[in-house]
C-alpha cells in the first residue's frame, strides 16, 4: 500500500470540539471553565511556546527529532503510568522492562512520513539515546536521563506552575 503524506485538506487543521472521552476535570463547571476560557488560553499560550522555544533550542532546531524521541520514550514506558491506575512501578530484576517501538507506528501516530522517521531514529541511535533491539524495534536507553534530567525538570516546574496558575483562576 502506498502511503502519501498528508495535506491540511486531507484532514481539519484544528479541531472544532474536544476529542471524544475529553472532559472538563472533576470540581470544574462548564460554566466557570468558560467564563475564564480567555486567561486559561493566554496561559496555555506562554506555556506551549516557552516548552516549544526551550525544546528547539535543546534539539539544535530539530522539532522532528524530539517528536520521534518523545514517541518512543512515551511508549517505551507507557506501563509506568496508566491514567486509571496511576503510577506503577514495576521492575523486573532490578531494571525496567520497556515497550519498543518500531518506525512505522511512531510515523503512523505522528504522521512524520517513514523514511524521515528512520533518518531520524538513525541519528537518536548514533547519540546514544535510544537502542535498536534485533527485532527492530526501539528502546531509550539509560543514558536519557542523564543527558535530559536538567531539562525535564525545568519542564516539570513549569508545568506546575502553570498549573497553580490555572487553579489559582478557576478558583477566582
Amino acid at each position: 500500500m502506498l502511503r502519501t503524506r498528508r495535506t491540511p485538506k486531507d484532514r481539519a487543521a484544528f479541531p472544532t470540539e474536544l476529542p471524544s472521552g475529553l472532559r472538563i476535570p472533576a470540581g470544574v463547571s462548564p460554566e466557570t471553565y468558560a467564563s475564564h476560557r480567555d486567561v486559561l488560553s493566554v496561559l496555555l499560550l506562554r506555556f506551549m511556546t516557552s516548552r516549544l522555544r526551550a525544546m528547539y533550542q535543546a534539539y539544535d532546531g530539530d522539532l522532528t527529532l524530539c517528536l520521534v524521541l518523545g514517541e518512543i520514550a512515551s511508549r517505551n514506558t507507557e506501563r509506568f503510568y496508566d491514567e486509571r491506575r496511576g503510577y506503577q512501578p514495576s521492575s523486573f530484576n532490578g531494571q525496567r522492562q520497556y515497550l519498543p517501538c518500531n518506525a512505522l507506528s511512531i510515523s503512523d501516530v505522528t504522521g512524520i512520513p517513514r523514511e524521515t522517521v528512520r533518518r531520524k531514529l538513525a541519528k537518536l541511535v548514533d547519540l546514544g539515546w535510544i537502542e535498536k533491539t534485533p527485532d527492530d524495534m526501539y528502546v531509550i536507553t539509560d543514558r536519557i536521563g542523564t543527558v535530559f534530567a536538567a531539562f525535564d525538570d525545568s519542564q516539570t516546574y513549569d508545568l506546575m506552575r502553570t498549573s497553580e496558575q490555572i487553579k489559582n483562576v478557576l478558583q477566582s
